[in-house]
């Protein structure tokens, strides 16, 4: 399940906006976050996680993906999510159906994510500011585009790591 918005004529600071998905995270308890960003600021990654044994037998285990792609008045944000009912004909045989309960606490939080996401952008309108540094990016980098590709979905996390490997 997902969710995917574009947005135009905002003047967001994309950056400020990403920083402040993650705080969200950590706020719910997410004790893993992980951040990727491209150091030109045309893409952000943001990924969190929350796992263990009770989650499990109570399909409730989280894992969230945000990438927010594009540029101040232009930009796109999706939010996926995965593991969720991963273990659902488990739980449902174990629990007597305290999995589904579960998974509409799951359900519950990606809309809460989404309203959440959705007041930032309004929030945050007109507080991007360009900077020299931001001007002029080494599109030409094969890092950076390796990144750009790995954010686009054109290549595979393993594909990308055993790119980078060889770039470096």
């Amino acid at each position: 399940m997902g969710k995917e918005g574009d947005w135009s004529d905002k003047n967001i600071d994309l950056k400020k906006l990403a920083e402040k998905i993650k705080q969200f995270f950590y706020d719910d308890g997410f004790s893993e976050v992980r951040t990727d960003v491209d150091p030109h600021g045309s893409w952000y990654q943001i990924q969190a996680r929350k796992t263990g044994a009770l989650r499990t037998v109570i399909s409730s285990r989280k894992a969230i993906h945000v990438i927010i792609k594009g540029e101040p008045n232009k930009f796109n944000i999706s939010v996926g999510t995965g593991e969720w009912g991963k273990n659902f004909a488990v739980a449902a045989l174990f629990t007597g159906g305290i999995g589904l309960i579960g998974m509409g606490f799951n359900l519950k939080f990606t809309n809460n994510l989404w309203n959440f996401i959705k007041d930032l952008v309004i929030e945050l309108e007109n507080s991007y500011v360009e900077t020299d540094e931001k001007k002029s990016p080494d599109i030409h980098d094969p890092l950076i585009i390796l990144k750009q590709r790995l954010a686009l979905g054109e290549i595979t996390k393993k594909e990308y790591e055993n790119l980078r490997s060889t770039l470096e």
